[in-house]
């Protein structure tokens, strides 16, 4: 950076000062971190002060890696446009059942001002009443109710790529560090991320870390856009505050709806038939629902045994009916 900063370099200097405080209040009503009702919490506080680096923050607030020290991670999130409007706020929970299973709980709720206008998402990833794991969500305008299906050892790593996470940016990107400092007892480290190709769009983050844990309390993300001019602006900023130990409580409850539902479809899926690892899943689903199968290698779906007769899709499986039995192909290459 420039030793004589430039006018973008001060708007931006600027921003960063008053996100800061938003941030410190923020955290401050939230608590700063732990909650009541966490028995995996190991004391951490009373250790000494972690050696703060953003790689070490990043090792630190791994979903997997908080969930060893922590009942459950909730996550609210807070988004604005570039005219500082809100367009919607979220809370993101996740957990882990008695079995090791990994739950996720989220709520979006969307203003006006949002792109898609005045509306209510949620979703939930769970085990079926036959133990298999799926992610099921809703958006309450059209009334939906879909599902997404995995092969059973691919469920955790979707659900855990759905969540808030402090992640280093893909290989076309580089992130800087543009001042690490302490305030109110917490570290704050503030960084820009560039992408190679993209010249015109870059953004800002500033982490806000408890110092004794190496725990993320908050973070803030803002978008810029460059002109032709080079003169930047703020295409919107996102704010995310994390707090631990709270109870694991949908705002709705849609494998209720799912699973209780007096008119189920037997489900029935098929994957990699034939071969020696052929898995089978059973699931009562609510007929009607939207299902998609989703899986790393691509998928064709069939609804023979022999393969014959192929399955769109695009579409959803059909559950209307009293059963469906669909036979999943892996190893299709994605476009």
């Amino acid at each position: 950076m420039s030793p004589h900063p430039n006018k973008e370099e001060t708007k931006v200097k600027n921003w960063k000062k008053a996100s800061i405080g938003a941030l410190c209040v923020m955290s401050l009503l939230a608590g700063c971190g732990t909650q009541g009702g966490d028995t995996n919490n190991n004391d951490k506080n009373a250790d000494e002060p972690k050696e703060i680096s953003l790689e070490q923050v990043r090792a630190d607030n791994i979903p997997e890696k908080l969930l060893e020290d922590h009942d459950t991670v909730t996550v609210s999130i807070q988004g604005a446009d570039q005219d500082s409007k809100e367009t919607y706020t979220a809370k993101v929970q996740y957990t882990r059942d008695d079995k090791g299973n990994l739950l996720l709980a989220s709520h979006y709720s969307y203003t006006a001002d949002s792109p898609v206008g005045e509306d209510e998402f949620f979703a939930q990833a769970c085990l079926s009443i036959e133990g298999n794991g799926v992610y099921l969500s809703k958006m309450e305008s059209d009334g939906r109710l879909n599902m997404n299906c995995y092969p059973s050892g691919e469920y955790e790593m979707y659900i855990l790529d759905m969540l808030p996470a402090c992640r280093e940016a893909d290989d076309s990107a580089s992130e800087t560090i543009d001042e690490q400092s302490e305030q109110d007892g917490a570290v704050l480290i503030s960084t820009t991320t560039t992408y190679s190709d993209m010249p015109d769009y870059y953004y800002t983050t500033i982490y806000y870390v408890d110092p004794a844990t190496g725990e993320l309390l908050a973070m803030s993300v803002t978008d810029y856009s460059k002109d032709d001019s080079g003169e930047a602006s703020v295409l919107g900023t996102t704010l995310y505050d994390w707090s631990y130990g709270e109870s694991y409580l949908p705002d709705k409850e849609l494998a209720a709806e799912a699973f209780n539902s007096d008119e189920v479809c037997a489900l029935t899926l098929v994957y990699n038939p034939g071969a020696a690892d052929e898995e089978t899943q059973e699931i009562s689903i609510k007929r009607g629902t939207y299902v998609t199968f989703v899986s790393s290698t691509g998928s064709l779906l069939y609804a023979d045994a022999a393969l014959t007769q192929p399955i769109d899709d695009t579409v959803s499986i059909d559950t209307n009916g009293e059963e469906m039995t669909v036979y999943v192909v892996p190893d299709v290459p994605l476009n």
